[in-house]
């Protein structure tokens, strides 16, 4: 059985997981669900980074399946860079997959821009925080997007605008194996440069990017044969 580590995505918090986590463990799985620290000024995606790489090395973690969806995959390259030895596999679910030096933004430059937008409605001095955008085109229905809305909390912008540090270890990387979501579009090249980065591509047909929340049941089917 193994340790798996879920890392959410932008705007959620550990709470994406309450539908998958349950099912990972009747398998006899450890799961842990961290939330990441909220937004704050100095919170970044480095801040992301280190506190996975606490979490490892409090509970002395070994074999750990770190797993990232959407953002999380920034955060869980980050810590596969710092941790190698303690981690079996990283799994992308329809998440970025960076190369060091890459930054959210500049694998989804599109999503920068939709930032500066909202950005320009919001008082000067929240300019830093990027709010909650786009659940209603990621395939939940009326009561999850209830549900995922009324939980969801702003990020600082330094998570997306950071770049990936350079690895620090002299361990190879992790083995990766990257999850496509076949309903979701958003990450697409990702999954192509999974392909031919080596990594192991599965795809879930017909998810959409959301699916730890609107398809519970086939993520941890397909979590648990990444195990």
């Amino acid at each position: 059985m193994a340790t798996f580590v879920l890392v959410h995505g932008s705007w959620l918090g550990g709470w994406a997981w309450e539908r998958v986590a349950p099912g990972l463990r009747a398998s006899g799985h450890t799961v842990l669900c961290p939330s990441l620290a909220p937004a704050g000024p100095r919170v970044g995606l480095r801040t992301h980074i280190a506190e996975i790489v606490a979490l490892i090395d409090e509970h002395a973690l070994t074999d750990v399946v770190l797993v990232g969806h959407s953002y999380g995959g920034m955060v869980i390259s980050g810590a596969g860079h710092e941790r190698p030895q303690r981690i079996r596999r990283l799994v992308y679910l329809d998440a970025y997959l960076p190369s060091p030096g890459q930054s959210a933004f500049d694998l989804q430059p599109v999503l920068r821009d939709a930032c500066d937008a909202a950005a320009a409605l919001r008082p000067e001095r929240e300019a830093w925080l990027i709010p909650p955008l786009g659940f209603e085109t990621m395939g939940l229905s009326a009561a999850d997007l209830e549900w995922v809305t009324a939980r969801a909390r702003p990020l600082s912008r330094a998570t997306h605008e950071e770049p990936l540090p350079q690895p620090v270890s002299g361990h190879p990387p992790p083995p990766a194996t990257y999850i496509r979501l076949g309903g979701s579009p958003l990450f697409a090249d990702a999954a192509h440069t999974a392909l031919q980065r080596g990594a192991r591509l599965l795809t879930v047909e017909g998810a959409a990017h959301l699916a730890p929340i609107s398809d519970p049941e086939r993520v941890v089917a397909v979590l648990g044969s990444t195990s």
